[in-house]
């Protein structure tokens, strides 16, 4: 295991969504306390239903990378898929399988690294990677090894942190612009701060996520070039920005796809 894959196996223990799930009161696994967590979840990113075709994956191979605190594994596996999940940490992996167990859903989740992904190769019809890959320390081998275990015509979706962001050009101009200007000539961008790094994803201690990329759609189209077809949207505005009193789904509908924090790529294998 690289360095990078022992901090993230350490960092990740703790559910992604934590925070959140304090917010709500949400302090055990039961049924209720995960149910009232998966509303606030798909209401905060509501576009989500519109990347992942649930009702289209019924009887099919999925794979999901990354799992969080689950809401995306129960609904998949719920909908009918041949459902494996695979993680870095232990915490996200004990905490999809109790949801299984718990909502008699059947799957095969599995701690390990997309960077060397424990299946074989054309094993799966859908991989499904929200908020994962850029967390790896290396994005291009995550996405090669995604495309080693999809069949032929099998389609990723692909969530990754947008690198020209309201966010990002807001919080850190200068950075920003540097990057734009760097990748326009065909150079790497530099590695991203402690600070930027906590400012998308912290411990409950405060520490930031050991490793964050931030990628263009550009520069992600590139990496996909092996790939058959490949689409990009971009998706998601936090909240507390500008304008507070603003209901969040009409940020979300009118910034979101120009300015938003993340890039959903659906990709042809």
């Amino acid at each position: 295991m690289t360095d990078i894959s022992a901090a993230n196996a350490s960092f990740w223990d703790e559910l992604c969504g934590s925070g959140a799930a304090q917010s709500l009161g949400v302090t055990d696994a039961s049924a209720a306390s995960l149910a009232r967590f998966d509303r606030w979840f798909f209401d905060s990113y509501p576009y989500l239903e519109r990347h992942i075709p649930f009702a289209e994956l019924a009887g099919l191979r999925v794979l999901e990378v990354g799992l969080g605190y689950g809401s995306v594994s129960q609904l998949l596996a719920a909908a009918g898929a041949l459902y494996h999940g695979l993680d870095i940490a232990a915490g996200p992996v004990a905490m999809v399988r109790h949801r299984l167990r718990q909502n008699g859903l059947a799957g095969e989740v599995r701690q390990g690294s997309i960077l060397d992904c424990p299946w074989p190769d054309a094993m799966f019809d859908h991989v499904v990677a929200i908020g994962c890959y850029h967390h790896t320390g290396d994005m291009r081998r995550a996405l090669a090894e995604t495309h080693r275990v999809l069949r032929p015509g099998g389609v990723a979706t692909i969530m990754v942190y947008s690198a020209y962001s309201y966010r990002r050009w807001l919080r850190w101009p200068w950075i920003t612009a540097k990057a734009f200007v760097t990748e326009r000539l065909g150079r790497e961008a530099a590695a991203a701060s402690a600070a930027e790094r906590a400012a998308y994803d912290a411990a409950s201690t405060g520490m930031a996520a050991p490793e964050t990329a931030f990628i263009s759609a550009r520069g992600l189209r590139r990496m996909l070039r092996g790939w058959s077809r490949a689409t990009i949207a971009r998706e998601n505005i936090g909240s507390g920005w500008l304008l507070a009193k603003v209901p969040r789904r009409w940020l979300l509908a009118a910034f979101g796809p120009w300015c938003g924090l993340d890039l959903y790529c659906r990709a042809v294998k």
